[in-house]
Parts: C-alpha cells; structure tokens; sequence
C-alpha cells in the first residue's frame, strides 16, 4: 500500500469538548447518570452548543441550568478559504474555545454552588512552536457547605500569562510561594513541589490560589490546598487542571463521594488542544 505524499498534508486536526454536569454514583446501587450539556467538535472544527434546565438527577444532583460551547475555526476566514484552492492548510491558523456554565448546582442537598464557569482558547502556532493556550472567564461564586460558606480565590491568570508548558517552566522558579503551590506533585509520598512537577509529559496544576471559610467555618470540613475534606460526605476538588505541550483539561468541580453514597459527579469539565498532523520536522542542528 502506498500513501502518496499529496493526498496527506499536514493539517490541523481540531479538538475541544466541554460538559456541564455528570455523575457516576457505585454504590449504594451503581447508577450511571448520563452528561447534562455537551459540546464536542468533529475533526474538521466548527461550533457545537448545548443548554439545558432545570434538572434534578435522583437524590444525588440538582441544577438549575448548564450550558457548553465548543468551537474550532481558521483564525482568518480569507486564509480558510484559500485552504479550499490548494492553498497549505499549515498557513492557516486556527483557534479552538471551549466554555461551560453552571448555575444553581446541589449535591445530596448539603454542598451548593451558586455560579461555575469555565473557559479555554487554544491557538495554532508555527512549525514546532508550542500551541497557545489560555484560561479565560473562569469562577467558582456563592459555594456552601451545609450552609458554611466558603471564598475561593483563583489564579487563572498565571495560565493566561504562560500560555505553553515552556514558558510554565521557565517561569515555574520566579513564581511567588502561594503560585508555586499551585502545581501538585507527580509523587504521593511526597506532598512539596520544589520543581516543575512534570511526568510523562503532563503536569497536574490547580487554577484555585486559595480556599478560606467566609465567616462562621464548617465544624468538621477541613480545607487542603485546592480540596476541601467533608466527614460524611466525601471530597471535593476545585480547579484541577493537567497540561501537556499540546494541550489542557481542566474540571472546575469534582466530587468524589465516600459516606453512604459513593461514587463521582464533575461540574464544567473541558479539554483543547493545539494539533497538526503529520508532526513538522524538528529544527535542523546546523553544522
């Protein structure tokens, strides 16, 4: 079989997905439910959108609305076009931007969270530049804990100034303490990051700086970093992020449930990425 060379150019092959709530309960009884507001795009890019209302998944999740959105084009509609003529598709930037809202979401009647959004732009760059990509229009507002609220601080804007895994780690050492400690460790046993944290080609960020109690705290719930420990319930992960060279996931809630309910639910969770294909070649070494 032979794959003549002109029938394969190198392109941009477009990913970007983002969905609003879901939830695999195990036990007492496995319950899979099923995505409420999902957005994905084809290869070749485009818009997809989603809305949904009001809902209440069994005894475990309620939501008053969520919505996504995903959508993957050439930067310049002109050089788009061009691609139609013959034209290299490798000349023709792109950008991918996927987003996720949340609103009135409740989990087992005890944890609330009031307004939940997420937000990512990825951008196409040149021969074996890194993808550009970067957070944008992200929060986590009015979240409570049997009633005990809490005020969660974000730094998002540290993925939007380094926007590729290359400058993150450049930078990863000029960062203040409380950045810093945004990045989580490749190993368990050890819970301090002194380096950049990458294994395999991913790194394990949060975009959330900081977690407090606004006023009278929780009486058992205990806050660690970007987690917040609740006895009876489980544990709930804020603003989870993994990075790799082409791309980003970031799921703004997660919750993994331990107590009578056990199982995971995620509120606004979406990847994109940067991709062409074939690879170009690496840089020549001269000489």
């Amino acid at each position: 079989m032979t794959h003549p060379i002109e029938l394969h150019p190198r392109r941009h092959v477009f990913h970007g997905h983002a969905s609003g709530v879901a939830a695999h309960i195990r036990r007492p009884a496995d319950a899979v439910l099923e995505v409420k507001s999902s957005s994905t795009l084809p290869v070749i890019g485009g818009h997809c959108e989603s809305k949904v209302g009001r809902t209440k998944m069994g005894k475990w999740v309620s939501f008053q609305s969520a919505q996504t959105s995903a959508h993957g084009d050439y930067v310049s509609a002109a050089q788009g076009l061009a691609t139609t003529r013959g034209k290299p598709f490798e000349e023709a930037a792109t950008m991918t931007k996927v987003t996720a809202r949340v609103q009135g979401l409740t989990i087992l009647g005890r944890v609330k969270i009031a307004d939940l959004s997420l937000g990512m732009e990825a951008r196409s760059a040149p021969g074996t530049v890194e993808p550009s990509i970067r957070l944008s229009g992200n929060k986590i507002e009015g979240v409570s804990i049997d009633g005990a609220k809490l005020n969660i601080k974000l730094a998002d804007h540290i993925f939007k100034k380094y926007h590729t895994k290359k400058l993150l780690a450049e930078a990863f050492g000029r960062l203040p303490d409380r950045h810093k400690a945004m990045f989580l460790p490749c190993q368990t046993e050890n819970g301090d990051v002194y380096e950049f944290p990458e294994a395999n080609g991913y790194v394990k960020a949060t975009i959330v700086e900081k977690i407090s109690w606004d006023g009278k705290p929780h009486p058992d719930a205990q806050i660690h970093g970007n987690v917040v420990r609740v006895p009876g319930l489980g544990k709930i992960y804020f603003g989870e992020m993994f990075i790799a060279t082409d791309s980003r996931r970031l799921t703004i809630v997660r919750f993994q449930l331990g107590s009578d309910d056990g199982g995971e639910v995620t509120g606004g969770d979406g990847q994109t990425n940067g991709t062409s294909w074939p690879p170009p070649p690496p840089p020549s070494s001269g000489g």
